[in-house]
């Protein structure tokens, strides 16, 4: 096996050393175009990096670096993105005695006839690991290395292809020029494409293949034109098992149960571990999980098609999730626009003014945040923030205060949702919510007769809400799962309620409250699945009391309590043509407040509401609100 290597090695780099007798010509031409364009740089459509001069025993050329480190100091952080062609090599990051780890290399194009890309270049003891090259054009005709070290490790990188770029280079993900050192442990190759060719593979302990959704029975994705050597080394510095990948980037069922991809054929032998005849599992997406067997046939790793299923509800539920959360944000929105944000409209419009004749327009505002579970079918934790603040002012009715106003409103918040599948493997997701939007309120309550007391009240909202998705569980052969979404609200509130006045100093609210709220749905593509989101309705209904008591005329002290009720609150949503699990915000819920009014002079135009809330039921948390009120 250590003759196939090196035969392959030899005959990959030979045609290279050819090509350096034309060197002084491709660098000529490239001259010759740059004085065309004076004061343009010679790589001007490359970014990232910088001409170097490196060692003259290592390269014939100067090489385009990103992190440069002439000395022992390590090299980390570059970031390369090539797309025109380069005589020299390219390196990510170069130690001439340091560490060479953590670098990138993007290439998107151009011809490369010269010295070889490498994510990390240690050309001393250093290690050259966790390094990263990504290829999505161009032409390469010399090898391609994840880490180079010469006396040091290569491990923990990852090379990773897309598109139809021409190779006719070798793919090696790391190399140790001493005898010792690990070159293979941890490093990844990955192939989101088809029919790509290489003059060999080299130094990769895992293989991960992502099959586009055109795949299609019979096709190979990648032909090396050399012998093949992928089994699990029974000796030296890695010893570590290899490991094979097989996923479909998109939705649907391209390939049908017996049908065989090749994911690897050799023009010469290829050496794989036995154990790779045991079966594989690939998803379609988020939609389909496919079992897949492999198996060495000839001269090439096949992976065959054994089964296709749906995957476990959960996984098709969980981006719902997200769904349920940014309804979650937008009714919090409402109940501080109907709660302390009413409240405060109210009082600050009558503060100072000793009729309504004289009371102006008055300033108020009013935040709310805490933390809560939502109990869905499974669980969505959110932290959220809200903020009202606007103008109201008291209009002059016979026998009535009647209140108006108007108001803008935001809301951020950040959620984790939860979801197992039925083997009781957990399914995380995580994501943030914003929104923006503004409102009118009114307000009317009887002032004299036998209805003194009684009121009623109503809030019209609308605006936008944005958010986002993220989950590593989905298909973590695919990688991240992820969306983003930005559409409308809308909602409206009313409420009637009677407030005793027990005493000059003690009164007592008893309300009914109705609440509404619509967002609307959404159109996206998770791990090219398309998902479409419905609208979703929100109605919930809230009886409850509050009583309070001045102890002077600056502070008064309050407590309530209240019995919510979502009738709705359903995510619904349709996953590769097939409905999904939906989340749900319907139950009943507890919740229990306490706070303090506070003025710091008796006619002063300011006053302060700090309140705390509890929730148990289907809402489960804290919260706390915190509202200013200022008459001008």
């Amino acid at each position: 096996m250590v003759l196939l290597l090196r035969l392959w090695l030899s005959q990959a780099t030979e045609p290279s050393r050819r090509t350096r007798s034309h060197s002084a010509r491709a660098a000529a031409a490239l001259l010759f175009l740059a004085l065309l364009a004076p004061g343009a740089p010679l790589w001007a459509a490359n970014s990232g990096g910088t001409t170097e001069t490196l060692p003259g025993f290592e390269f014939a050329h100067s090489g385009y670096v990103g992190s440069f480190q002439p000395g022992a100091t390590d090299a980390t952080g570059g970031n390369l993105t090539i797309d025109t062609g380069i005589t020299g090599p390219i390196i990510g990051g170069y130690s001439d005695g340091g560490n060479a780890n953590g670098n990138r290399v993007t290439i998107t194009g151009g011809t490369h006839i010269g010295e070889g890309i490498y994510g990390g270049f240690s050309d001393g003891s250093g290690n050259a690991s966790n390094n990263i090259v990504t290829i999505t054009g161009g032409t390469i005709s010399y090898m391609v290395f994840g880490g180079y070290s010469r006396g040091g490790t290569a491990t923990g990188n990852t090379l990773r292809i897309f598109g139809n770029p021409t190779l006719s280079a070798g793919l090696v993900g790391g190399r140790v020029f001493g005898p010792a050192g690990d070159y293979r442990t941890g490093n990844t190759l990955e192939i989101h494409t088809l029919n790509l060719q290489a003059a060999g593979i080299e130094g990769f302990q895992h293989f991960r293949f992502y099959l586009p959704d055109t795949v299609r029975a019979g096709d190979t994705v990648l032909t090396v034109n050399n012998g093949v050597v992928i089994e699990t080394p029974s000796s030296g510095p890695s010893t570590a098992p290899t490991t094979v990948g097989v996923g479909i980037e998109g939705g649907g069922t391209p390939l049908a149960v017996n049908d065989t991809v090749t994911l690897i054929k050799s023009t010469g032998a290829l050496y794989a571990d036995t154990g790779m005849t045991n079966t594989t599992t690939g998803m379609a997406g988020i939609s389909s999980l496919y079992t897949f067997g492999l198996e060495k046939i000839g001269n090439s790793l096949v992976a065959r098609v054994t089964s296709i299923e749906q995957t476990d509800e959960s996984a098709r539920k969980s981006p719902s999730e997200g769904k349920a959360a940014n309804v979650a944000l937008v009714t919090q929105g409402a109940d501080l626009a109907a709660g302390p944000g009413m409240g405060n409209a109210r009082a600050a419009a009558v503060l100072g003014a000793d009729n309504m004749a004289q009371a102006g327009w008055a300033g108020f505002g009013a935040t709310s945040g805490g933390t809560s579970r939502y109990a869905t079918g499974s669980h969505v934790d959110m932290q959220s923030f809200s903020l009202m603040t606007g103008l109201a002012k008291r209009l002059p009715v016979s026998g009535a205060d009647l209140l108006v106003g108007a108001f803008f409103e935001t809301s951020v918040g950040s959620y984790d949702s939860h979801n197992e599948t039925a083997a009781g493997e957990s399914i995380t997701a995580r994501g943030d919510s914003r929104s923006a939007g503004g409102g009118l309120l009114g307000r009317v309550e009887a002032t004299e007769g036998m209805a003194r007391g009684l009121y009623a009240e109503a809030t019209v909202r609308a605006g936008r809400l944005s958010s986002d998705y993220r989950s590593d569980d989905l298909n973590p052969t695919l990688g991240e799962a992820e969306y983003d979404i930005n559409v409308a609200y809308y909602g409206a509130h009313a409420g009637v309620g009677y407030i005793w006045n027990i005493s000059e100093q003690a009164w007592l609210d008893l309300y009914g409250k109705y609440f509404w709220t619509h967002t609307t749905g959404a159109d996206v593509r998770i791990l090219g699945d398309p998902v479409t989101f419905d609208d979703v309705d929100s109605y919930r209904t809230r009886l409850g009391a509050r009583f309070g008591y001045a102890l002077n005329k600056c502070i008064t002290p309050y407590t309530g309590a209240a019995w919510e009720y979502e009738f709705d609150g359903t995510a619904h949503s349709v996953v590769a043509g097939v409905d999904a699990p939906a989340p749900t915000l319907k139950g009943g819920t507890g919740v229990g407040e306490m706070g303090i009014i506070w003025k710091p002079l008796p006619d002063s135009g300011f006053s302060l509401d700090l309140g705390a809330q509890g929730y148990t039921g289907v809402r489960e948390g804290v919260g706390g609100n915190l509202s200013l009120m200022y008459e001008f």
